[in-house]
C-alpha cells in the first residue's frame, strides 16, 4: 500500500465529511486551513466543530509522530486534497 493511500485511510472520517459538506462548510474549511495564526490542532478542532465531528476520533485517525503529535504537513496535505475534491 502506498504512503499516500495509507495516509488518506488514516483520515477517513475527516475526508468523508469534507466530501459530503455543503458549499458553505467547504468555504469555511478552506478559511480554517489557510488561516496561519493557529496551529494544526486548533485547525482540526475548528474543522470538527464546523463539520459536527468528534474531535478525538478525528485526531486519532490523523498521521502522528512517535510521540503522538499530529504531523502538520501531512495533515494539511490531506485536508487540502479533500477540499480540492469537494470544491
Amino acid at each position: 500500500m502506498s504512503t499516500s493511500t495509507q495516509t488518506e485511510q488514516q483520515a477517513q472520517t475527516l475526508v468523508q465529511s469534507i466530501s459530503n459538506a455543503t458549499t458553505s462548510q467547504v468555504d469555511g474549511a478552506w478559511a480554517i486551513l489557510k488561516y496561519k495564526e493557529i496551529g494544526i490542532y486548533r485547525k482540526i478542532a475548528s474543522l470538527c466543530e464546523l463539520l459536527n465531528l468528534n474531535t478525538n476520533l478525528v485526531l486519532n485517525e490523523l498521521p502522528q509522530d512517535d510521540e503522538g503529535r499530529i504531523l502538520d504537513y501531512k495533515t494539511r496535505h490531506i485536508i487540502h486534497d479533500a477540499l480540492l475534491q469537494a470544491s
